[in-house]
């Protein structure tokens, strides 16, 4: 049986589509995402898993924006982060509350200002609090919340019009096997991690 112009023109067009949609998932395959000349916003980055984090996408050519409560922690970072090969303009160290929702605010239009758009935001800060329930308070809980929590959703909430200004954007919520597994004498930190 001989095609029609008809059959044709629509298994062209099947063709096509379908190429576009594999050079589609090809270049938007995972593992696949260039970090550098863009900007990445890390959360506990002064040290530990944020610290590694940082030094990766500075190697890569990101401008890196850490953040954290401790500012002489910060400092040291951030010149840790230079010695990776970042510049004194790409590397930011902001001391912030993240659980403070208009600190986060604030920090994201800081490194929106002076580093450009937020393109990958990693919320990594965490806090453990130890120790047997019977001596823990409501305060323990709330803290371990907060910062486990609601400073993720507030930092989410602060870069995500930007990111759908621009179309595109990635976020990173680091978890735990706390999250899964309760812990002993962790009770605050793996509730607020399954949370």
């Amino acid at each position: 049986m001989k095609p029609t112009k008809s059959t044709s023109s629509w298994l062209w067009a099947t063709g096509f589509g379908l190429a576009a949609l594999a050079t589609t998932v090809w270049r938007n395959r995972r593992g696949s995402y260039e970090l550098a000349g863009r900007t990445v916003l890390i959360t506990g980055g002064s040290r530990g898993l944020g610290l590694v984090l940082a030094r990766r996408a500075v190697r890569e050519g990101a401008r890196v924006a850490i953040c954290a409560r401790d500012q002489q922690e910060l400092d040291r970072a951030r010149q840790d982060l230079l010695g990776y090969g970042g510049s004194e303009s790409s590397v930011l160290a902001l001391s912030r509350d993240l659980t403070d929702a208009a600190e986060v605010r604030s920090l994201v239009a800081e490194v929106e200002e002076k580093l450009g758009g937020i393109d990958v935001l990693i919320n990594n800060a965490g806090i453990i609090i130890g120790g047997p329930l019977e001596n823990m308070d409501t305060r323990d809980f709330e803290d371990a919340m907060n910062t486990h929590f609601w400073a993720p959703f507030h930092a989410m909430q602060a870069v995500l019009p930007g990111m759908r200004r621009r179309g595109e954007g990635r976020i990173i919520n680091i978890s735990s096997l706390g999250g899964k597994v309760a812990i002993p004498h962790l009770t605050a930190y793996s509730a607020s991690k399954f949370a």
